[in-house]
Formats: C-alpha cells, sequence, structure tokens
C-alpha cells in the first residue's frame, strides 16, 4: 500500500510585537493526513488523519521571514525540520488506514428480532 502525506496548516499563534519585529508566530496549529491508494466502496480514497500544535522557538531576526511572506510551503518546512517524529507520525497514520481498509474489529448494533404473535403470548 503506497500512502501520500500531507500537511494542513490549520491556524498560526503570533506575537503582536516581539523583540521590534511584528507578527511573530510561536505556535503551529497543524493537520497532517495519509491518503491511501486503494479506495472505499464509494470510489473515495481512505484518509487518516490527526492534528496537532507545534511551538517553535523565537526567531533569530537574520532569519526572520514577515508574516504576509510566509507560506504553506514555509510553515510546512518548519514542520518538518522541527523535533517532531514525523516517521512515527506516518507509520501511525498508515496503521490507522490498514485498520479502515481491513478492520480487526467492527462494531455493530444488537439485530431487530420481529416477535410473532405466538411469542407474545
Amino acid at each position: 500500500m503506497a500512502n501520500t502525506y500531507n500537511w494542513k496548516i490549520n491556524a498560526l499563534d503570533t506575537y503582536p510585537s516581539k523583540d521590534d519585529l511584528t507578527d511573530v508566530v510561536y505556535n503551529i496549529h497543524w493537520g497532517f493526513e495519509a491518503v491511501s491508494d486503494k479506495k472505499n466502496s464509494d470510489g473515495e480514497y481512505h484518509i487518516a488523519s490527526s492534528i496537532g500544535t507545534y511551538a517553535i522557538g523565537d526567531p533569530e531576526k537574520e532569519a526572520f521571514t514577515a508574516f504576509d511572506k510566509l507560506t504553506a510551503e514555509i510553515v510546512e518546512k518548519w514542520l518538518e525540520d522541527s523535533d517532531m517524529d514525523i516517521a512515527a507520525m506516518k507509520a501511525s497514520l498508515d496503521a490507522q488506514l490498514v485498520e479502515i481498509i481491513t478492520p480487526t474489529s467492527v462494531t455493530k448494533q444488537l439485530p431487530v428480532v420481529e416477535e410473532t404473535e405466538e411469542e407474545t403470548e
């Protein structure tokens, strides 16, 4: 099974002003998803996802990127270069997809059995 992985940047927490810089990002709210190459019965690809936050350190003035110049690619690179265990995140999402595609457990409702007239007397 070949899965593809995608980041989604949901929000950025910023300090309005810090160390003579404006709109300084200090926290990233992210989503990370794995998309399977297998389709479900509706013809859609199976997806597993996780969400989280990542606190980044104070910026270096020389390497600071102005908020209005930030792109998803820049922020995703911050996450990729972080100390988060991306390999473990991918492995967890892969395991979720395996369970979705070939479940080892299924929750079912109690069957409804129609009573006959004889059973109710």
